[in-house]
């Protein structure tokens, strides 16, 4: 799904992968629930999310979405293809 929306917007279907109970892994992407789709650094799906916060030392936890009625457990393929297009959007000053 993350492929199709990089190709339909025309950027390279290039992305990072992190593991968050790899030391190397960034402290910002440590309490996140799998799978979470950053671009440019933002949540395709910010909050409130349904789960409560992590606590420090606590393992992996899946993340559910909403996807209109439904509860599924990836971002909605259009989520993924809004922030997609919205970071491609040349910045206005």
């Amino acid at each position: 799904m993350l492929t199709r929306a990089l190709q339909e917007a025309g950027a390279p279907a290039v992305w990072s992968e992190w593991c968050t109970d790899d030391p190397v892994c960034p402290e910002s992407r440590r309490g996140l629930g799998s799978p979470t789709i950053l671009v440019n650094g933002e949540d395709v799906a910010p909050g409130p999310h349904p789960w409560a916060p992590r606590q420090k030392g606590e393992g992996p936890r899946s993340r559910p979405y909403m996807d209109g009625d439904l509860v599924v457990g990836v971002p909605p393929a259009a989520l993924v293809s809004a922030a997609i297009l919205r970071a491609l959007e040349p910045d206005v000053v």
